[in-house]
């Protein structure tokens, strides 16, 4: 994903840094929650990219202020991998939530793998269980979007049809594959990486290959 990123920071707001936060890995434990933050920087330090981990791993950390304060002025925010619902627990109604989506509103970029990708989409009430999980508790940043992660994985095929079906037919599914992106704009999204993103509305549904892109 690193050309998607360096691509997307040239025309983002901010300071041009990358804020770090692995708190959906938080509850695998400290080791595993460190291992999140080194790959991130090796990542971002690979490609000229400054990055800062934002130790955030409860939420206690997403009140303190300081914290909010990296992010609110940075040009991209970054969310691991872990625990979807951790995340959303963690963020709901804080001032660490409210820093991201002030550096949304000024055109900065959220980005995220995994739990951080899902809980990018609206939420959905009634939703539970194994549906929940795989989906995400999502806390609105993209409305009137869900979004499925792992889409392409053999863990995940079986079970597509079902998490589909529990999607609003009125809200957009994004299922997306493994090493791939979809790069959001204010008219749409396009299909970015090695492999497509499914698209689900209105009943309707098909597959987006890299390169394409979906008008909203």
């Amino acid at each position: 994903m690193g050309p998607i990123e360096q691509s997307l920071l040239m025309g983002a707001s901010g300071d041009g840094v990358v804020a770090v936060l692995a708190t959906a890995s938080a509850p695998e434990g400290e080791s595993v929650f460190e291992r999140w933050n080194q790959m991130a920087l090796a990542h971002y330090e690979s490609f000229g990219i400054r990055s800062r981990v934002v130790p955030v791993r409860d939420r206690r950390d997403a009140l303190e202020p300081g914290h909010a304060s990296v992010v609110r002025s940075a040009s991209m925010v970054f969310f691991s991998g872990g625990d979807p619902g951790h995340l959303h627990r963690t963020l709901i109604g804080t001032v660490l939530l409210e820093a991201i989506q002030a550096l949304l509103e000024r055109g900065g970029v959220y980005a995220g793998c995994s739990a951080g990708a899902m809980v990018a989409g609206d939420p959905l009430p009634g939703v539970r269980g194994l549906a929940a999980r795989a989906l995400g508790q999502g806390l609105g940043l993209a409305p009137g979007h869900v979004f499925g992660v792992h889409w392409d994985a053999p863990m995940m095929r079986p079970w597509r049809g079902l998490l589909g079906g529990r999607v609003p037919p009125e809200r957009h599914l994004l299922g997306i594959s493994e090493r791939t992106a979809v790069v959001g704009s204010p008219t749409g999204w396009t299909v970015q990486g090695s492999a497509a993103v499914e698209h689900r509305f209105g009943g309707q549904r098909r597959w987006l290959q890299p390169g394409e892109s979906l008008c909203l």
